[in-house]
């Protein structure tokens, strides 16, 4: 039986920003959201990506997708 889950704030503000990702990035590309405040970092690889994020946001969830696809939540 499947259940439905409450996406988390990062999968929220994903979806929101994914139609501006799409027109702006390559769909190889990674992209990190830092749920708070909903700034994104986006790099060619997941790893380079997250670097980016913990430069400025070294603790705390952040959320990562490839561009155009949904991931998950990293702690």
């Amino acid at each position: 039986m499947l259940t439905q889950r409450t996406p988390s704030e990062g999968e929220r503000r994903y979806i929101t920003l994914q139609p501006e990702l799409e027109k702006k990035h390559d769909p190889d590309d990674y992209v990190v959201v830092e749920p708070k405040s909903g700034e994104y970092f986006v790099g060619d690889t997941s790893v380079e990506a997250m670097k980016k994020a913990r430069t400025k946001y070294p603790k705390g969830d952040l959320f990562l997708a490839q561009v155009g696809r949904l991931a998950g939540l990293m702690k």
